[in-house]
């Protein structure tokens, strides 16, 4: 087993600090919708609100993959009753790996 919270989803402290450019192809109307954003003050600049996206993506993945790595050390995985009970709570749908709401 490996421990892939602390694989690359995890970098060491410091690493990647300074930023990089990269290409991201966004569809017209989210760029439009960012723009509104950054017109009305909700976020700095364009660079910043997908910077903030994928930085929130980033903290997600990891902390799922630790949460997976937690339920496979212990040997069992919650029940599901219980994922049924946390969407409620948190309010979200389970998902399919396509993102299509599971009925």
């Amino acid at each position: 087993m490996t421990d892939r919270a602390n694989s690359s989803l995890n970098p060491p402290p410091n690493q990647g600090a300074a930023p990089s450019r990269s290409s991201v192809t966004l569809t017209e109307a989210q760029l439009e919708q960012i723009r509104r954003l950054v017109a009305v003050g909700r976020a700095e600049s364009v660079d910043e609100y997908v910077g903030a996206a994928v930085a929130e993506r980033l903290e997600r993945d990891r902390s799922l993959t630790e949460l997976q790595d937690l339920f496979e050390r212990k040997g069992q995985a919650p029940g599901a009753e219980h994922l049924a009970w946390a969407r409620e709570v948190l309010g979200v749908e389970d998902r399919d790996r396509d993102g299509e709401a599971r009925t």
